[in-house]
């Protein structure tokens, strides 16, 4: 019996609440249509005659509409309350799944791509920050990084599922005889609704996901008392979220699609596994992490990662330039656990929506240039160049990183430190 409850508490993560788990559970649903669509999008406004630059544009009104609401989430989150912003901005992002299926020429659907926080990767959005200050307490404070690898995980799983999705369109076509176009506007149907129960998940939530000051007007993020930390946090992070939007997965799948003529079969495969990679890779990362520190695994586990872009970039064959982005995929996600846990966990819990939304919205700011810098320089210097861009802006971010933070220690860091002597 000893034994049963020992695997239970092991593999059914019993130390996470019921908040933690729909919080998962929500993530998990969303990431799946958001990563669906986010891969499909470059070559569906492709099969719509619009060109690399206008793609570009769309990927970057996108992540410029996750910006916008996350400043909004940061200011009044507090004041409205975690559980209806994250049901509000849940449907809405339903509903520009829905407007996807109506519209196709182009101002319109840059409207609906800001509305929606839709763009060429599966971006958290506005409720991400949200669900970042909630699932925070949710957990032991010793168990935070484990906490967040498995949200990432959960959110990972749930990419690559959708990454499988891709090939929707091609078998609807074959199998139904659906046009091509049509066949893409039947995903972002399914992508309102996958979006819609998500946000019925949200519902679900006790009130302890709520900050403690709930009521106040706004965070004044200037005022904030670890208002240092946090704006020199996210321009680190912001430079290195531009270097990923300088080719992100939408522009990934269209680079494969346009240099090596892949199909829809193929690039769902490849994500998938790509996905996989990564999912397994975020929990190794807590376990590198409880042994080496946030920081050294953060920027140690990053590096080989931009120097396997790099390789893909030279790849003269499909095979090597794949294999190269697999492993790219493994070690890339190893921060994302690490950096959740570090930024939650150096600041004051009535912070943490703010610092997950500065965070979110500098990184969001950089993204917003970043696809339609990458697809100009694709167009004028060639299609390797966004690649290596990237990957060297990214190596900068990491030893920065390294160098300024490496002896500012989270709590749980400083606690086994003092366990030790």
């Amino acid at each position: 019996m000893f034994g049963w409850m020992a695997m239970r508490n092991r593999f059914f993560f019993h130390w996470i609440n019921r908040d933690g788990k729909l919080i998962m559970a929500s993530r998990a649903i969303s990431t799946f249509a958001r990563s669906t669509v986010a891969v499909l999008m470059a070559i569906y406004l492709e099969k719509l005659g619009f060109s690399l630059v206008q793609i570009g544009a769309f990927l970057s009104a996108g992540v410029a509409g996750s910006a916008v609401f996350t400043v909004i989430v940061g200011l009044i989150s507090e004041r409205i309350g975690r559980r209806r912003l994250l049901v509000t901005f849940s449907l809405l992002s339903a509903g520009a799944g829905v407007a996807l299926i109506f519209f196709d020429s182009f101002v319109p659907l840059l409207f609906i791509a800001f509305l929606g926080s839709i763009s060429g990767g599966p971006v958290m959005g506005p409720t991400g920050p949200l669900e970042q200050a909630s699932i925070t307490e949710t957990a032991p404070e010793e168990k935070r990084t484990d906490l967040f690898a498995i949200y990432r995980i959960a959110a990972l799983v749930g990419t690559a599922l959708g990454a499988l999705a891709i090939s929707l369109p091609v078998i609807l076509q074959d199998s139904f005889g659906i046009g091509e176009i049509n066949s893409y506007r039947i995903i972002f149907g399914g992508f309102a609704v996958f979006l819609v129960a998500g946000g019925l998940l949200y519902t679900l939530l006790s009130s302890r996901v709520e900050s403690s000051v709930s009521g106040q007007s706004w965070a004044n993020p200037l005022r904030l008392p670890s208002r240092r930390l946090i704006f020199t946090l996210t321009g680190l992070f912001s430079l290195d979220h531009f270097a990923g939007s300088l080719f992100m997965e939408g522009l990934a799948a269209y680079w494969f699609y346009t240099r090596f003529g892949m199909d829809l079969q193929d690039l769902a495969l490849v994500f998938f596994v790509s996905r996989l990679l990564a999912a397994i890779s975020l929990w190794a990362a807590a376990k590198i992490a409880n042994r080496i520190g946030l920081i050294n695994t953060m920027v140690f586990t990053h590096i080989p990662a931009s120097l396997f872009l790099i390789g893909a970039a030279f790849a003269p064959a499909a095979w090597l330039a794949i294999i190269f982005w697999q492993l790219r995929a493994f070690f890339s996600m190893m921060d994302v656990p690490t950096r959740d846990s570090y930024t939650m966990s150096i600041v004051q819990p009535h912070e943490r929506v703010a610092m997950a939304s500065i965070h979110i919205v500098g990184r969001s700011i950089a993204g917003t240039v970043g696809p339609l810098v990458g697809t100009l320089v694709w167009q004028l210097l060639s299609a390797t160049a966004p690649l290596v861009g990237s990957a060297v802006l990214k190596i900068s971010y990491d030893l920065s990183l390294y160098f300024m933070f490496r002896n500012i220690k989270p709590p749980q860091e400083r606690d086994a430190g003092d366990s030790d002597t």
